[in-house]
C-alpha cells in the first residue's frame, strides 16, 4: 500500500489576507501556509473550507495577494524556498469548491532561494517582483491563456547575501526594494523597469549602516506624511541585535539628475567593516528612532500601522508591531518626530541635505500580545478595517493561527467615564465595545469630597501660638567672610534656627475594597467607611450610599465586602463584627452582629436552593460563622457557628453535595455538613493531593456536565485541581472521601486566584508578575491580559459568560482602573500545539490517545479521529497539557492499569522519571492526570539524562510468577552515564530497585524489556557504538558496596554490531515462542533488521544508505502470514533527517527444527511505487504507528510538527 498524506500539524510559515466578494458583500478569508498546503479560513466563523498542495516537497514561506488590502481581484503569489507558483481568482474558487487538490503540477523553481514577492497594484498584466538570496530581483508575468510564466531576470547593483527583503511598487514601472543583508546592513535599492521592452535600470539609492548584527526583516511604510508636511517614507527595521530602528527615507527620493547615493563609497564586508565616515554620520542622521526591550528574544519581523485614511495637512500617527522568537507580538508608537533644515542648510558630498533631528524621536513601548506557545512566530498579516483599527493574523511554530484586533496607539483608554454597556448583549454593543477598554478615574472624579468636618476623626488641635523650635541644624562656618562683616550677623548665623510647624494635613480618603453586585457593576468602600456603588447607566453619577443610623463609622479604616452578583446583593463587615447587606430595593441594612472583628466573608454558590450562604470568619478565632439568608426577607437571618480546625486561616468557601468545603491558607481542606448540625467531618483526602501554599477558590463542576461531586480547587502554588467528593464505603470513622481525579500547572503564576466555568471550559485567572490573566484551560488559551502592577492590590474580577468577556476593577496608583472587554482578546483559527520540537511520542495501548513531548517540558495528550473530515475540523484534538518537567523529556510510555484507565511514564533531563495516572474527569475533553509517584533514587548532582525506558506490566501468569505480586510493573532506565538500573513500581509501595548494570564507555541509546515463555526475561539496548547488547536479569547480588546490598548486578550475555556508528531508532516485534524481530535506524543511514533467537543473534540484515540522512524513527507497521510455504510479509515505515518518509517489507522463511519453527532466512522485498513520500516535518525525531478505525495503520511522524501518514 502506498505511502499518503493524512494530516498536518506543522509550523504556520506564510498568511495573507484575502477578501472575496459573495453577492453583494465581502468575505474575510485567511491564506494560511503550513508545510507544503495552502488552507482556507474563514475569518468570521474561524472555520477551515478549503485546503490544497501547492508543492511536492516545499514548505510555503510567503503568500502575496494583489489588490489594495487583499481585495481579492487579481493575482495570488505562494513561494517557498525555490519554489512559487501564481493564483487567480478562478484557481483560487475551485480550490474553494473542492475542484482542485493539488497544484503541484503549476509549481515552477527559480534559480535562487526567494525571500520577498510583491505584485504589481496598478496592473494585473504588470506581474510580480521576487528577490532573492543573493539580490537578484525576477520579474514573473503570467501569459495569457495559459499556466506558463515568463521569468525575467532584472539586472542587480548588488550581490549581497541577504537575510530579508521587502518590495514596495512606487509607480507601474518602478521598484523600491529594502534588503537586510546577513553582515548587518540595509542596502535600499531603485529598480525601474519597461513592461513593453526590455529597458531596466537599477541602483543602490543607500546603505543603512548601525544595526549590530544580521537583518532579520524590514519594512517599507505606505506613503505617510512627515512631521514637514511632505509625503515620505519610513523604513523599519530588526536585527539580530534584538533592537527596533526607523530610518527616514525622504533624502533617498533621488532625480536622475543626481547622483547614486553610494557613488565613490567604498567599504569592507562583513562585522568590524571599515564604514566611511560620511556613511556612518548620514546613517545615524537618517535613524530617527530605536527601540529595544520589549522582546525578551531575537526579533524576526517588523510591520507598520498608520491610519487607513492619513489626515492632510497633518503629520501621520505611526505605530510598529515587532514579532519575536518570544512568541510575543508587541506594540510601538513614534513618538517626538520632527524635522526640518538647519539655519544654514548645506548640502554634503553626497547630494544630501544636512538635517537637524529636533529632537531624536523615540519608540514608545505600548502594550504586549502573547497568543502562542513556545517559541517563534513566524507569519503574520495585516488588514486595516477601519480608520484607526487594523486586524493581526499571526501563526506560530505550535501551528496555532490567532487573529486580533489592533488599534492605533493602543486600546481605548478613557480618563473621563464613556458609554458603559450594562446588561447589553454583546451582539448589540456598538463597534467601539467590541474591543478592550479601560476607564482611570479618581475617587474625587466619583462621589463629592467630604467637608473637613466629617474627614477628621478627631478634632485637628491649632498650632500654638509659640512658635515650636525644630531641631537644631549645625552648618558650617563660612571661611571666606570678610573681616568688616558685621559681628553681630555672625553671632545671629550661630544661633538656632527657629520655624513654625506647619499644621497637621488632613487626612485623605482613598479606595478600600471592591464588590461585585452584577457581571459588571462595582462596588467600593473607601478609608473614611464610605460605600459607593456604580450607576445603572452612564449618564448617572455613581450613588454614594448610606449606612444604617448609629453606624455611620462601623467601615471606617477597616472593612470586608464580597459580591452576589446574580441577586445584585453584596455584603460587608468592619471591625466591630456588624455585618450589613446592600441590595438595590432596601439599601443597606444590618443582618447580623458577631460581636468581633470580621476577617473575611466568602459567599457560598448553592444552585437550586432560595437561600444564600454567606461564611464570616472572625480574626483569631477558632470559629466562623454561617449567615443564610432570603434576600427578600431579612427577619429569617440565621446565623450558625461552626469549629474550624487548629492553625486554619479560611482563604475561600464552595459547596458540593450538600457538603461545605473550606480551603485554608496552608492549603488544607476541611469539609462541613450543615445538616447534621455544622460539625467537621472526617475526610479521607487522596494522598496523591499536594497543595503548597493558599487555596484561593472552591468551585462547583456545573451539573450540566453530569458529574455530581466534583469540585475545583485553586492554589497559590501555581495548580489546580479537580477532587470528587463523595461517601467513604472502606472507613466508617472518614464519612468523606475527596479523591484527586486531576490535577495540573499552569503556564501563568503562581498567583492562581479563582475559577468559574463558561459553559463547559474551564476559564481561571490570576497573576503572573505585574499583569493579572484570564486563562481557558480546556481550549488552552489566553483570554485576557492587563499589566495592573501584580497581585498586591485591592481588585474584583468577573466573567462575562456570554461571549467569554471580562470584567476587572483594580487600584493602582490611588485611583480605580476598570477594564472591560465583550470578547476574549483573540480569536483561533486554528488550534496548535507543541511551541518546541517534539522529542518523543506514545501510543496507548487501546490505540485511543497519542502522548507527545517537547523540548518546552511539557507533555501533551491526544486524540486522533481519522474518520473525521479535516476540512471540517481538526482531526487531531489536544486533550490535556501536562506541566512539570523542568528538563526536556527523552521518552514517554503507557501502560494498562487495573486501578486507572491508563498509566503514563515520562522521563527526561536531571533525572526526572514521573508516573501519571490518566484516568476520566468532568470537562468539555473528559480526561484528568494525576502524578502518582515520583522517582527518588538520584544521583549526587542530579545531572544524569533518563536516556530511554521501559515498562512491562505484570499481565500474564508467566510475568506474575517473575513479579512479586499483581498490578506490578517492570520498569528498566538506561542513564547517560552508561548504567540501566531496574525497579518494580506499585501505587502502593511506590517504587522499589532491584538491579542494576553498566555498559561500556559508550553511551545507551534505547533499552527494551523482552519477556519470553522459554528463555524468561532479558534486556536489550542500543547503544552509541552501533551495537545491540543483550543482558541477563539474573545473576549474583552485588554485596561489594553496601549501597546496593541484595540489588542484582545485571551483565551483558550476547553484543551484535548493527551499525558503524550511533542508533538511533529500535522497534521489536515477538516471532514465536521466544523469538524476536528487532528493526534498528542509525546515524550511520543505514535501516538494519535483525532475528533475536532466545539469547542469540542469529540472523542479520542491513539495508546501507536506506535514507540520505540519519534514519531517526521507525516502526512495524503490518505483517500477514501464509502457512502454505511457511513465510510471513513484515513492513516497517522509516522517516529520517532527509524528511523522507519509507516504507520497507521483507520476508521471513521459517523451517521446521525439533518439533518447532525458528527462523531461517530474512529476505529484502523490492519497492514499489508510491513506497517513500516527503514529509514537511523538520528535524524529525521519531516515528510512531496507530491503528486506524478504518481497516489500516497510520505512521505519525513528530518533531517539528507532527504529521500523519496512512501506510
Amino acid at each position: 500500500m502506498a505511502i499518503q498524506h493524512a494530516y498536518t500539524l506543522n509550523p504556520i510559515t506564510a498568511l495573507a489576507h484575502y477578501r472575496r466578494a459573495e453577492g453583494t458583500g465581502q468575505f474575510e478569508l485567511l491564506l494560511v501556509g503550513e508545510g507544503a498546503f495552502l488552507k482556507i479560513y474563514e475569518v468570521e466563523s474561524s472555520k477551515l473550507i478549503a485546503q490544497c498542495r501547492v508543492f511536492n516537497s516545499q514548505t510555503v514561506h510567503g503568500i502575496a495577494v494583489q489588490g489594495e488590502e487583499g481585495s481579492g481581484d487579481g493575482l495570488i503569489s505562494i513561494w517557498g524556498g525555490r519554489s512559487f507558483t501564481l493564483l487567480d481568482d478562478i484557481d483560487l474558487a475551485n480550490i474553494i469548491s473542492s475542484d482542485v487538490s493539488s497544484l503541484v503540477s503549476n509549481e515552477k523553481v527559480a534559480p535562487d532561494w526567494l525571500l520577498a514577492c510583491a505584485i504589481s497594484p496598478f496592473d494585473a498584466s504588470g506581474g510580480c517582483i521576487f528577490i532573492t538570496a543573493h539580490s537578484v530581483a525576477l520579474h514573473v508575468l503570467p501569459l495569457d491563456g495559459s499556466k506558463q510564466m515568463s521569468v525575467r531576470r532584472l539586472s542587480s547593483p548588488s550581490r549581497s547575501i541577504l537575510y530579508s527583503a521587502n518590495i514596495v511598487w512606487t509607480s507601474e514601472s518602478s521598484i523600491m526594494v529594502a534588503a537586510g543583508t546577513v553582515f548587518g546592513e540595509i542596502e535600499i535599492i531603485a529598480l525601474k523597469m519597461s513592461i513593453t521592452d526590455s529597458t531596466e535600470s537599477s541602483e543602490v539609492l543607500f546603505t543603512f549602516t548601525g544595526h549590530e548584527g544580521s537583518i532579520f526583516g524590514v519594512q517599507i511604510s505606505p506613503e505617510i506624511t512627515g512631521p514637514d508636511g511632505q509625503l515620505t517614507r519610513l523604513l523599519a527595521s530588526c536585527s539580530d541585535d534584538r533592537t527596533i530602528r526607523l530610518w527616514d527615507l525622504s533624502p533617498l527620493n533621488s532625480h536622475p539628475k543626481d547622483p547614486p547615493l553610494t557613488k565613490d563609497l567604498l567599504k569592507d564586508t562583513g562585522f568590524g567593516g571599515v564604514v566611511p565616515d560620511s556613511q556612518g554620520i548620514l546613517s545615524d542622521k537618517l535613524c530617527i528612532a530605536t527601540g529595544m526591550g520589549g522582546h525578551a528574544s531575537r526579533i524576526w519581523q517588523v510591520k507598520f500601522v498608520t491610519p487607513r485614511n492619513p489626515e492632510s495637512g497633518k503629520a501621520t500617527r505611526v505605530n510598529v508591531i515587532s514579532f519575536g522568537e518570544d512568541s510575543t507580538v508587541q506594540q510601538w508608537a513614534l513618538d517626538g518626530w520632527s524635522k526640518g533644515p538647519s539655519e544654514n542648510s548645506t548640502q554634503d558630498g553626497l547630494g544630501i541635505e544636512k538635517l537637524s533631528l529636533k529632537p531624536k524621536a523615540t519608540l514608545t513601548h505600548i502594550q504586549e500580545f502573547s497568543h502562542h506557545t513556545g517559541k517563534h512566530i513566524w507569519s503574520s498579516s495585516l488588514l486595516a478595517t477601519g480608520q484607526l483599527r487594523s486586524r493581526l493574523a499571526t501563526g506560530g511554530a505550535d501551528g496555532a493561527v490567532s487573529v486580533f484586533d489592533i488599534l492605533l496607539d493602543g486600546q481605548q483608554v478613557e480618563q473621563e467615564i464613556g458609554q458603559m454597556a450594562h446588561d447589553s448583549p454583546a451582539d448589540e454593543l456598538p463597534e467601539s465595545h467590541r474591543h478592550a477598554r479601560s476607564w482611570i478615574k479618581s475617587l474625587d472624579d466619583l462621589v463629592e469630597p467630604l467637608p473637613p468636618a466629617a474627614i477628621a476623626q478627631e478634632p485637628i488641635k491649632e498650632p500654638a501660638e509659640e512658635p515650636v523650635e525644630e531641631p537644631v541644624v549645625q552648618q558650617a562656618p563660612d571661611v571666606a567672610g570678610s573681616k568688616d562683616e558685621n559681628p553681630e550677623g555672625s553671632s545671629e548665623s550661630k544661633k538656632k534656627k527657629k520655624k513654625k510647624k506647619k499644621p497637621p494635613v488632613a487626612p485623605k480618603d482613598a479606595f478600600n475594597k471592591y464588590a461585585l453586585v452584577g457581571s459588571n457593576k462595582v462596588l467600593f468602600t473607601t478609608n473614611f467607611g464610605r460605600v459607593v456603588v456604580q450607576s445603572n447607566t452612564s449618564s448617572d453619577p455613581w450613588l454614594e450610599l448610606s449606612l444604617p443610623s448609629g453606624s455611620e463609622t462601623d467601615l471606617k479604616s477597616y472593612s470586608v465586602v464580597t459580591g452576589i452578583p446574580d441577586h445584585g446583593i453584596a455584603i460587608l463587615a468592619g471591625a466591630n463584627g456588624k455585618v450589613f447587606m446592600h441590595s438595590p430595593s432596601r439599601g443597606i441594612e444590618q443582618i447580623a452582629d458577631l460581636k468581633h472583628k470580621v476577617a473575611g466573608l466568602f459567599y457560598i454558590p448553592r444552585p437550586g436552593h432560595d437561600t444564600l450562604l454567606v461564611l464570616a470568619t472572625l480574626l483569631g478565632g477558632s470559629e466562623a460563622s454561617v449567615i443564610t439568608l432570603r434576600p427578600a426577607s431579612l427577619e429569617k437571618v440565621n446565623v450558625q457557628s461552626i469549629n474550624l480546625p487548629p492553625a486554619f486561616v479560611v482563604t475561600s468557601a464552595g459547596e458540593v453535595s450538600e457538603l461545605i468545603i473550606l480551603g485554608s491558607r496552608n492549603g488544607k481542606i476541611a469539609v462541613y455538613n450543615l445538616d447534621a448540625g455544622a460539625s467537621e467531618q472526617m475526610v479521607d483526602i487522596d494522598d496523591n493531593f499536594k497543595c503548597r501554599d493558599a487555596i484561593t477558590s472552591v468551585i462547583r463542576v456545573p451539573d450540566s456536565l453530569e458529574t455530581p461531586g466534583h469540585f475545583v480547587v485553586t492554589s497559590r502554588d501555581g495548580t489546580y485541581a479537580i477532587l470528587l467528593a463523595c461517601v467513604n464505603p472502606l472507613d466508617a470513622e472518614a464519612l468523606v472521601l475527596l479523591k484527586l481525579v486531576h490535577q495540573a500547572s499552569l503556564p501563568f503564576g503562581p498567583m492562581i486566584e479563582g475559577a468559574a466555568y463558561c459553559d463547559e471550559s474551564l476559564i481561571v485567572n490570576g497573576f503572573r508578575s505585574t499583569t493579572f490573566i484570564v486563562w481557558n484551560e480546556t481550549e488552552q488559551r489566553e483570554i485576557c491580559r492587563v499589566d495592573c502592577g501584580g497581585a498586591h492590590r485591592s481588585y474584583v474580577y468577573s466573567l462575562l459568560p456570554q461571549h467569554g468577556g471580562t470584567f476587572f476593577a483594580y487600584t493602582k496608583a490611588s485611583k480605580l482602573h476598570i477594564h472591560e472587554q465583550y470578547h476574549p482578546s483573540h480569536n483561533v483559527l486554528k488550534t496548535g500545539g507543541h511551541g518546541r520540537e517534539i522529542k518523543t511520542c506514545a501510543v496507548s495501548p487501546d490505540q485511543l490517545f497519542i502522548a507527545t513531548a517537547a523540548e518546552d517540558t511539557n507533555i501533551r495528550i491526544w486524540d486522533y479521529d481519522d474518520a473525521h473530515d479535516e476540512v471540517d475540523g481538526d482531526r487531531l484534538q489536544c486533550y490535556l497539557t501536562l506541566r512539570k518537567h523542568s528538563a526536556g523529556v527523552q521518552h514517554l510510555q503507557w501502560a494498562a492499569s487495573s486501578e486507572s484507565s491508563h498509566y503514563l511514564f515520562s522521563g527526561g533531563g536531571c533525572e526526572e522519571f514521573y508516573v501519571w495516572a490518566i484516568m476520566a474527569a468532568p470537562g468539555k475533553k473528559g480526561l484528568g492526570a494525576v502524578c502518582e509517584a515520583t522517582l527518588d533514587d538520584l544521583s549526587e548532582d542530579r545531572d544524569l539524562r533518563i536516556m530511554g525506558f521501559d515498562v512491562h506490566a505484570t499481565s500474564n501468569p508467566v510475568e506474575i510468577g517473575l513479579a512479586k505480586g499483581p498490578s506490578m510493573y517492570l520498569i528498566a532506565i538506561a542513564f547517560s552515564d552508561s548504567t540501566i538500573r531496574a525497579y518494580w513500581y506499585t501505587q502502593a509501595e511506590g517504587f522499589e530497585k532491584f538491579g542494576h548494570g553498566r555498559y561500556t564507555s559508550s553511551c545507551i541509546t534505547q533499552i527494551k524489556v523482552l519477556i519470553s515463555e522459554e528463555s524468561g526475561s532479558m534486556i536489550l539496548t542500543a547503544s552509541t557504538d552501533g551495537h545491540l547488547a543483550t543482558w541477563e536479569m539474573g545473576g549474583d547480588d552485588d554485596d561489594d558496596d553496601d549501597d546496593v546490598v541484595g540489588l542484582t548486578n545485571f551483565s551483558v550475555t550476547k553484543r551484535i554490531k548493527v551499525h558503524q556508528s550511533a542508533i538511533l531508532s529500535l522497534d521489536t516485534l515477538p516471532i514465536g515462542p521466544d523469538g524476536f524481530l528487532i528493526a534498528t535506524g542509525g546515524d550511520d543511514n543505514a535501516v538494519s533488521l535483525t532475528y533475536l533467537s532466545a539469547d542469540e543473534f542469529a540472523l542479520r540484515l542491513t539495508v546501507p544508505s536506506a535514507h540520505a540522512a540519519a534514519v531517526s524513527g521507525l516502526s512495524f507497521v503490518t505483517h500477514s502470514h501464509d502457512s502454505a510455504d511457511q513465510t510471513g510479509i513484515f513492513r516497517i515505515c522509516t522517516v529520517g533527517g532527509d524528511q523522507k518518509v519509507k516504507s520497507w517489507a521483507f520476508k521471513v522463511m521459517a523451517e521446521l527444527e525439533q518439533g518447532r519453527f525458528k527462523i531461517s532466512e530474512l529476505v529484502w522485498q523490492e519497492q514499489e511505487v508510491g513506497d517513500k513520500t516527503t514529509t514537511n516535518v523538520a528535524d524529525a525525531a521519531g516515528l510512531a504507528s496507530i491503528a486506524g478505525g478504518c481497516g489500516h495503520t497510520h505512521c505519525l511522524v513528530y518533531g517539528n510538527g507532527i504529521g500523519i501518514f496512512d501506510a
